[in-house]
């Protein structure tokens, strides 16, 4: 199902030498043997994983990266936001230093300085995008100390500046040593693939490719090479082969671009069949023999956003309905490993949506090419959140069009990203004097142009928009420039509580003002251990927000689908969100109880955002997981009872059992009798089933839900204690 570990950076040899011993304390982690003995005419990545970490740079231990050490402390009103320093020793060789290294740093968060044997190399705004460190000149043979200082404090000049989740700090994505051939694909001008593929022009006949790439010439002399492009199908069999020869001077380099068609291409159609080719370029001296070698995969689809009929995937309506995601993980925060990765998208694949929304900043290039395997759709987006200020400075917005730019150049091959976002929720609490002022609805518009310049310049192909919390209100906002528009609407939590139907409202005005429309967020706090039998609204949401029912998240989201339902020109609707994280400063939902009566506070629930379909810790799936596996999922029958967490009723009042199902039918018995057989669903959705009245028989009833394949579910209840 997943994608083998070769296709990491997609380099020639696809060789990562291993053999690295962890450090022991107050000691330099260093490498066991060279990076390579002898000169190896292609490109090497060493996986740099055994780091010494500290503090205070005195007191030192051993990690493995993706490493963040708020992992210990994310779950809390104050994480550590400060300075963490990071070194390790490698070992080169006389031959290795005769051609370019460079650091590959995935994401260090949120900026860090790297020196290479005492000096710096070089200081990186931004917490999220991959970036390259050119070494030469830095390096030595024989040992060399490489040192990073990542750095999570409050910098009004770096986004994410004001934000509803945590700015953890640390090398919280991979790491990697480049070892270039010496004549070699550029990492630089073209980011860690090192070349980009395009489909300028797709249909269901025909598919026009481009290929892009720099090769840099460090041999010494000048070099006749030949350069090689060749797509394979998903059976390794060649589609296109084409070669040239390439003439470069000393130390002089050139950026190749070569466009091609195929014809009857196998498309890439999403979930239902996630088609892939490989795209490889091979560099060969005179002689044939191999200087360098880069890969990735593509696939061929095309796409459009309509105003009345929704999205397109391929000439076809296809609605793209979906979850946001955190890259966060409990016990690990955002230095999440590829087994946590794997196992998110084995509950995703479980879940059936076709989108998702990578929030709010670029994730880990693993998790893109997943997407590409699974044929998710995918938006993602620079984390310029809540804050445009009257006081910005243009550093602030020099940073902002750097991040993008970054984004854009690494994650440029993969065909699951069609949406490039480039802000959230501009118009929102992080617009305060301590940081950059009240916001200024102009600049919003200027920088927005800009960045959506910058973006379309980069990648003509795909969509560019951005995501607003104000309905588009202000005046200001009629000439705001992007593809498509995107509004968070929590219509029934923060606003126009029990009024659900304020959505459609909400959206059809924005619609009909905006045009091209979607829904990036909705949802409710829902706390899985927090119930009750009341239908009462203020009880259901009260105000001190510390009861974060389950029974009104559950209501919450039923609207919610019924609504969307019948708003099909969104295009898409992606709601919040799919995990719950940790927020700092965030003190709610923090009140357990499984009857509506007895009520505990657990500390363990605070600092949480619990919008999520699924705990923090992956192990309790919410009831309204299971309603939209109903909605989403086709492949499997669904049968899921709700409010089974809660243990105790009433004994002498008869109450309603709930059921989101995908069946066709289904049967409920009572302690082994058979009471009710519904032939079909009376909800609109489809997938909201509700038997009853029953009552319990005694001092506990087992109730069982039956669909026509076997599929069940069943809930004991007991009677409330006095």
């Amino acid at each position: 199902m997943y994608p083998p570990s070769l296709h990491v950076l997609l380099l020639s040899s696809m060789l990562c030498l291993s053999g690295t011993a962890q450090g022991a304390p107050e000691r330099i982690a260093s490498a066991s043997k060279p990076l390579s003995s002898a000169p190896v005419p292609a490109t090497l990545s060493q996986l740099l994983t055994e780091w010494d970490f500290s503090l205070d740079s005195a007191s030192w231990q051993g990690v493995k990266v993706p490493h963040s050490c708020n992992a210990i402390d994310g779950h809390s009103p104050h994480y550590y936001r400060g300075k963490a320093y990071y070194r390790r020793h490698v070992v080169l060789t006389p031959a290795d230093t005769t051609c370019p290294i460079y650091l590959l740093m995935e994401g260090a968060a949120q900026q860090a300085s790297v020196y290479i044997n005492g000096r710096l190399a070089t200081h990186h705004m931004g917490g999220y995008t991959p970036f390259v460190v050119p070494l030469h000149g830095l390096v030595a043979s024989g040992t060399n100390e490489i040192a990073i200082t990542t750095d999570n404090h409050e910098d009004p000049d770096l986004i994410p500046v004001s934000s509803d989740f945590n700015k953890n700090n640390g090398l919280h994505n991979p790491v990697h040593l480049l070892r270039m051939a010496p004549v070699y694909f550029s990492p630089e001008a073209y980011g860690m693939y090192r070349l980009h593929v395009s489909t300028p022009f797709v249909s269901d006949s025909s598919a026009q490719i481009r290929v892009e790439t720099r090769v840099v010439n460090a041999a010494g002399h000048a070099v006749q090479a030949t350069l090689r492009v060749v797509m394979t199908d998903a059976k390794g069999q060649p589609v296109y082969s084409h070669e040239e020869p390439v003439s470069l001077e000393r130390d002089g380099s050139i950026d190749y671009r070569t466009t091609f068609s195929i014809a009857h291409p196998h498309l890439w159609q999403g979930t239902r069949d996630p088609y892939l080719y490989n795209v490889d370029l091979t560099l060969t001296d005179s002689q044939g023999r191999p200087f360098d070698q880069a890969r990735t995969r593509t696939g061929l689809r095309y796409y459009q956003l309509t105003y009345s009929k929704g999205f397109l995937l391929n000439g076809h309506p296809y609605p793209l309905r979906g979850v946001a995601e955190h890259q966060d993980m409990h016990q690990r925060a955002s230095a999440v490993t590829s087994a946590d990765i794997n196992r998110d998208y084995s509950i995703i694949k479980e879940l059936g949506c076709n989108m998702l929304r990578l929030a709010h900043y670029p994730h880990r290039d693993y998790e893109l090419r997943l997407c590409d395997s699974l044929g998710l759709i995918v938006q993602t987006e620079i984390p310029w959140v809540n804050v445009c200020g009257a006081n910005a400075t243009d550093r602030y917005f020099d940073i902002i069009r750097q991040q993008m730019e970054e984004m854009i150049c690494n994650q440029y091959n993969h065909p699951s990203i069609i949406f490039w976002g480039m802000w959230n929720e501009l118009d929102s609490w992080g617009n305060t004097a301590e940081l950059q002022g009240k916001l200024d609805t102009k600049r919003v518009v200027r920088e927005t142009g800009r960045l959506y310049d910058l973006a379309k310049s980069l990648d003509p192909w795909r969509l560019v928009g951005f995501t607003d919390c104000s309905r588009f209100r202000h005046t200001d906002y009629a000439y705001l420039k992007a593809d498509y528009y995107s509004e968070n609407r929590y219509n029934g939590w923060y606003t126009h509580v029990g009024d659900f139907d304020q959505f459609t409202r909400d959206l059809t005005d924005i619609h009909s003002r905006m045009g091209i429309t979607n829904v990036a967020e909705y949802g409710a706090g829902i706390n899985p251990y927090c119930h009750t039998t009341d239908t009462t609204i203020s009880v259901l949401r009260n105000r001190d927000d510390k009861c974060h029912y389950e029974e009104y998240g559950n209501l919450i989201h039923e609207s919610h689908v019924r609504q969307i339902q019948q708003m099909p020109w969104l295009n898409f609707t992606t709601l919040w969100i799919l995990f719950d994280f940790p927020v700092a400063n965030r003190t709610e939902g923090y009140i357990d109880t499984d009857d509506g009566h007895h009520f505990v506070e657990n500390e363990a629930r605070k600092y949480i955002n619990d919008k999520g379909l699924v705990t923090r810790d992956r192990q309790t799936k919410k009831d309204v997981f299971y309603l939209y596996k109903s909605w989403w999922n086709h492949d499997e029958t669904t049968v899921h009872i709700t409010s089974r967490r809660l243990r105790y009723r009433d004994a002498d009042k008869p109450f309603y059992i709930k059921v989101y199902s995908n069946a066709p039918s289904l049967s409920l018995t009572q302690d082994g009798r058979p009471l009710t057989r519904l032939d079909s669903c009376a909800d609109p959705t489809g997938i909201i089933w509700t038997f009853g009245p029953v009552k319990l028989q005694g001092k506990r009833s087992t109730f069982r839900v039956i669909a026509p394949d076997g599929t069940a579910d069943e809930v004991t209840w007991a009677a409330r204690k006095p």
